[in-house]
């Protein structure tokens, strides 16, 4: 499925409907990030490697007290560019699959989240997507040391509509 970077998160949602965040919670919006496929373009380049492992080690879920994702399926999805079924190899566990599951960056600064398929590493490292400078920002200023949990983030997302 494909999202234009930073566009309103709406994977789940009509065109008439998109998420955000309840009043009384710190974050204001959620915004997509690297939702690609064969039949759109995206930017390419390459980003820091220290950049690029911290994304690998949140997605490996290092450190433990942080969790960045959500919206988990079981089975795995393939690649929309070029049909393989990704792996990264974990520090901690081993080989890790990536298609199954939904991450969460936070960017308090931008007092936002950035959603992306956890295929976003796949895409980076094999394709050269160069992900917005807005998500690399917050990637870099995410505070490793305070503890996240996206699946308790998710509470506070209500739906909006527009029309009936």
């Amino acid at each position: 499925m494909y999202f234009e970077d930073l566009s309103p998160y709406r994977y789940y949602a009509d065109d008439n409907c998109w998420y955000e965040f309840a009043d009384d919670c710190e974050f204001e919006k959620l915004l997509n990030i690297g939702w690609l496929d064969s039949n759109h373009s995206f930017p390419v380049g390459t980003i820091d490697d220290a950049l690029f492992k911290k994304l690998r080690d949140l997605v490996c879920c290092i450190p433990k007290r942080i969790n960045i994702h959500f919206a988990r399926i079981r089975g795995q999805r393939p690649c929309k560019l070029c049909k393989a079924y990704a792996k990264i190899r974990c520090k901690i566990g081993g080989m890790r699959h990536l298609g199954c599951t939904e991450l969460r960056i936070p960017s308090r600064e931008q007092k936002v989240v950035f959603t992306s398929p956890d295929m976003i590493l796949h895409y980076i490292e094999e394709h050269s997507y160069l992900p917005p400078v807005e998500f690399l920002d917050a990637l870099r200023n995410f505070d490793t040391s305070q503890p996240f949990d996206a699946e308790e983030l998710g509470k506070n997302i209500i739906e909006r509509r527009v029309g009936p």
